[in-house]
């Protein structure tokens, strides 16, 4: 009898696992391409396929041009799978947790608004020309080959046929399976999520008509995954703590910072204090002004009322390009690094919508590590030898001078 209810046990557990699994949905757009952007060259649906054909001109027949396809929507941690084929060798691939970003750095007198724009991400390669090609893993305008593809992956390719590609992304883990062999596994946060794109790449030995087919294309979307907590939630301020005379309320599951009559500095601070942590929230700039997400903090009140605090600010502000998700050590040593605005993580804010910061921070041995990400593309990423501050609270803040606003919600920490 034991064996027996053991046996029901496994199987009522598997079940459970099983109905906790995500369930695959099918990408692949169909006739109308539904979800899909193309960004360059000549995306159609043929034979059940997506199909992507660059076509060069005289005067491109010395250059690399790419044609891009963009799904619209973002994706965190994921399963992903599709099949794909090139009519003759050529190159491609599929972008994940990528951002359709200003290229940088700009050049001398280029604004933002009038840059080329280019994808910033992460790339499983398609190279056809060559068996150890489709499979690398690649950081598409950053750091260049992340991991190679392996040859029992490389034995499996298909040059002129369908291959099948899966993508494997859970939190920093990153794995290429190609036909069912894995041809790489790495471990990097250098994005969090961000947009598939589908790539046609047409180099300077390429022909003058470069094609690409994908087909099949499913995801398996486990969302943001990890054991966060929720610090907001999402009816009141219970656990929060208002420093000042500046305007804290929640309204419709959001929290809204107002200036009050004084129009000085304000905090809402978490009762809870932390050490090591990874904090993200949500925000939205209601117009000018400057914000943060601090940590580490601590606040005291001057006689008149005048909060001052101590702590880490992950700086939130409208400007664009951003100093958002820059780290400033209030009245102490001031920007940690002296942001840099001209980087992708610059270009990363997306003005009058809903943006989000993430913050890592981890104390060891030989000082702390820190890094921060805006909208899931990594800004900073530094080794705090000397830290001045090891445990506190999170806090919201609205700076001195009166402030348009800021909305947030979506308010997570996880040791």
């Amino acid at each position: 009898m034991r064996c027996v209810l053991l046996g029901l046990c496994v199987v009522v557990l598997g079940m459970t696992a099983m109905a906790q699994e995500p369930a695959w949905e099918d990408i692949s757009g169909g006739e109308t391409l539904k979800g899909w952007t193309p960004l360059g060259g000549e995306w159609t649906w043929e034979d059940g396929s997506i199909v992507g054909r660059l076509t060069k001109t005289p005067e491109q027949m010395d250059q690399q041009i790419n044609a891009w396809l963009m799904y619209e929507r973002e994706y965190a941690d994921f399963e992903l799978e599709y099949e794909y084929r090139t009519p003759k060798p050529t190159n491609g691939g599929m972008q994940f947790r990528t951002h359709w970003l200003p290229k940088t750095p700009l050049a001398e007198g280029v604004t933002p608004d009038k840059a080329v724009k280019d994808a910033y991400g992460y790339q499983a390669n398609v190279e056809q020309r060559t068996r150890l090609g489709s499979g690398k893993l690649i950081d598409e305008n950053g750091r260049g080959t992340l991991a190679e593809s392996n040859m029992d992956a490389a034995k499996t390719l298909s040059q002129k046929g369908w291959n099948t590609m899966k993508i494997i992304a859970h939190g920093p883990s990153i794995e290429i399976l190609l036909n069912g062999v894995r041809a790489n596994k790495i471990e990097d946060e250098k994005y969090l999520k961000g947009y598939f794109l589908l790539q046609v790449r047409a180099d300077e030995k390429a022909e003058k008509v470069t094609e690409v087919q994908y087909r099949n294309i499913r995801i398996r979307d486990y969302g943001r995954e990890g054991e966060w907590r929720v610090l907001f939630d999402g009816k009141s301020l219970d656990g929060w703590k208002k420093w000042g005379s500046e305007k804290w309320d929640v309204e419709d599951g959001v929290i809204y910072g107002r200036s009050g009559p004084k129009k000085s500095e304000g905090y809402l601070a978490t009762e809870e204090q932390w050490k090591d942590f990874r904090v993200r929230g949500t925000f939205k700039m209601l117009g000018d002004g400057n914000f943060g997400l601090f940590y580490h903090s601590s606040i005291k009140l001057r006689e008149d009322g005048y909060p001052l605090i101590a702590g880490v600010q992950g700086e939130v502000e409208p400007a664009y390009p951003t100093k958002s998700a820059w780290l400033y050590e209030s009245y102490q040593r001031g920007w940690l690094i002296e942001p840099d605005t001209n980087t992708p993580g610059g270009m990363a804010l997306r003005s009058n919508e809903w943006n989000e910061i993430e913050i890592s921070s981890q104390i060891e041995e030989g000082g702390q590590y820190i890094r921060t990400w805006l909208n899931g593309v990594q800004v900073m990423d530094f080794h705090d030898k000397d830290p001045r501050l090891s445990e506190g609270s999170f806090a919201l803040q609205l700076h001195t001078g009166g402030v348009d606003g800021i909305a947030w919600k979506d308010l997570y920490v996880v040791k």
